[in-house]
């Protein structure tokens, strides 16, 4: 089978990428083992942990994927980054000038570029919006830390008053545990009846607030259920990420598929790259754990770190699988005592050219280009910008693509 593009992967970058080659009239080619860890991810996008992270990205050091781009640049991809989500119907909320903060699970707050549109945020991580809110959760639920929740938002200036709710179908389901996680809940809410039980223990219990705060389980199946929440209650219905799975970030990656899709994009579901071939110094095509290959002009590494298994590690050391890319490895240990500091290891990944391209034996190869979280050079997790730069890096490789 042959396409315009190749791309190995299925997450956040891979589909950013797809979608904005497909857009642009390419033949696009997706292979992923399954789901992507956007399953796991919360209801905020982060570009990096500052103020002001535009400024900051101005002064990091040129491995960094960030100094390859430039700071206008990211600027300018993150912006298009935007649009490709709102296309999706995935609504956000922020700007690249300054970050905002959302309330996590565990009642912190984190920094964030993009939250998605109904999420409890608070501008500048002192106080938020509302004045006052009512909190309500299933009783029973096991993704979620209200008390922390409460504590956190008291500290912050806002009455809360917590409630839990028991609906006849969640009572059959807390009998096993593994059943009264976020999606089941979702999926329960999504049902009439049970909606409209939980706006009437709402409108009964909640008082005079200025909002209804809920767990992230609304709205799995069907996009309008917050809104008609809303409507049945006469409040305003926001949410907190829970605990995995994430059902926003279930529906962000639908949504994205979606789209992909609509544009004349392929997936390869259930695929994994097992190896190539190479003519003349590209690489000509892929190969699948199923026996299909793929034949492209161009192909894209988007395959994620070690939890995405485009990365893997051993006693001997890290490597790529697919293309077998050159690695950067940082030096010294590559891990801490301390979990909650920076681990080194997560600055692994492929090494590339200032435009992305892969080095192989050295050297670049012209038709294949990496993105997202299997680059070298930053930390995703300390610097807060997994996700800005899974989709900055996705859209330039995208354009210097179209553009050959």
């Amino acid at each position: 089978m042959r396409y315009d593009t190749v791309i190995v992967g299925g997450g956040l970058t891979a589909l950013m990428c797809g979608i904005e080659l497909a857009r642009n009239g390419r033949s696009v080619a997706l292979v992923t083992t399954g789901h992507s860890s956007l399953h796991f991810s919360s209801c905020s996008l982060g570009l990096y942990n500052a103020a002001e992270p535009l400024k900051a990205i101005e002064s990091l050091p040129q491995s960094h994927p960030y100094a390859k781009l430039g700071a206008e640049a990211v600027e300018s991809y993150a912006a298009r980054a935007t649009e490709i989500l709102n296309i999706a119907g995935i609504a956000t909320n922020g700007t690249t000038e300054a970050n905002h903060y959302i309330v996590t699970p565990m009642g912190q707050l984190r920094q964030c570029w993009l939250s998605l549109d109904g999420a409890l945020t608070s501008h500048n991580g002192k106080e938020l919006d509302y004045k006052s809110v009512a909190l309500f959760y299933p009783e029973g639920f096991l993704d979620f830390y209200a008390q922390f929740i409460c504590d956190t938002l008291g500290a912050m200036g806002t009455t809360v008053t917590s409630h839990t709710f028991s609906l006849p179908e969640l009572v059959v389901r807390r009998n096993n545990q593994t059943e009264m996680r976020s999606i089941q809940v979702a999926r329960a809410l999504d049902k009439e009846e049970n909606l409209r039980a939980l706006a009437s223990i709402i409108s009964r219990e909640a008082g005079d607030v200025e909002a209804v705060v809920l767990p992230a389980t609304l709205g799995f199946d069907h996009a309008d259920v917050r809104q008609r929440l809303s409507r049945m209650t006469d409040k305003e219905i926001l949410y907190i990420p829970t605990l995995l799975t994430s059902v926003e970030g279930v529906k962000a990656e639908r949504a994205l598929r979606r789209t992909f899709e609509s544009m004349g994009g392929t997936i390869f579901m259930g695929h994994t790259a097992v190896s190539h071939t190479t003519e003349e110094g590209l690489i000509a095509s892929v190969t699948t754990s199923k026996g299909i290959t793929l034949t492209a002009e161009e192909f894209v590494l988007a395959s994620g770190s070690f939890i995405g298994g485009g990365l893997a590690a051993d006693r001997e050391g890290v490597t790529e699988g697919v293309f077998g890319a050159d690695v950067i490895v940082s030096e010294g240990n590559q891990t801490t005592r301390d979990i909650f500091e920076p681990q080194p290891f997560m600055s692994c990944g492929v090494a590339t050219d200032g435009n992305f391209k892969v080095l192989i034996g050295g050297k670049a190869v012209e038709n294949l280009y990496a993105c997202g979280a299997i680059l070298s050079g930053y930390n995703p997790v300390k610097e807060g910008c997994g996700a800005g730069v899974a989709v900055t890096t996705a859209l330039k490789v995208a354009d210097d693509i179209i553009n050959r």
